[in-house]
């Protein structure tokens, strides 16, 4: 186990640069091989290694026995914290946009599909407009402005349980209008 003064000579508050540079060149290759095998992506790990080093210089208080120790439990809360996130964002459903920009970008959509969209378009339009003008518009702000229920409710000055109503009400207005078998 080593601590800032085998790492630096000596650990002072005028050597703390040294310090953290002397620990970064010590345990980096080490982060990074330790978030490479959790995540399979290097430059990820890349990421989170370096990320290690900011929370140390944030959080960094009192007397660290083992910074080796200290360092790897940052990162295996950074991999938690990363892990949690992803299943919360459904990460795993999303698609890098390299991926996909070649079979996107590259077609040209036929006159036909284009037709098609502008016409789902408009009838999303025409059910959206059969709405009552409140409820209409607690969806707008839900769907469109991402605001929350109680915002919404505090915005309109109604509560949160007829933002639900209204929201409810919407949503089967538009399943049954545009549900299509």
């Amino acid at each position: 186990m080593a601590d800032a003064t085998d790492i630096c000579g000596s650990a002072t508050e005028s050597d703390a640069d040294c310090t953290i540079d002397a620990l970064a060149r010590r345990y980096r290759p080490g982060l990074v091989r330790y978030f490479s095998r959790h995540l399979g992506n290097r430059d990820d790990a890349e990421d989170l290694a370096q990320e290690v080093f900011v929370r140390f210089v944030q959080h960094r208080a009192g007397r660290i026995d083992s910074f080796e120790a200290f360092l790897f439990q940052i990162a295996a809360n950074l991999l938690r914290d990363r892990f949690r996130r992803n299943r919360t964002h459904h990460a795993p459903q999303h698609f890098a946009l390299n991926e996909c920009a070649e079979t996107v970008l590259g077609e040209v959509p036929s006159e036909e599909s284009v037709y098609e969209e502008q016409e789902r378009w408009q009838a999303f339009l025409d059910v959206l407009e059969e709405l009552p003008s409140k409820c209409r518009t607690v969806f707008l702000l839900q769907r469109f402005e991402g605001m929350t229920y109680g915002a919404i409710a505090q915005r309109l000055a109604i509560s949160v349980s007829a933002v639900e109503k209204h929201m409810m009400k919407a949503m089967l207005h538009f399943d049954a209008r545009l549900h299509v078998p």
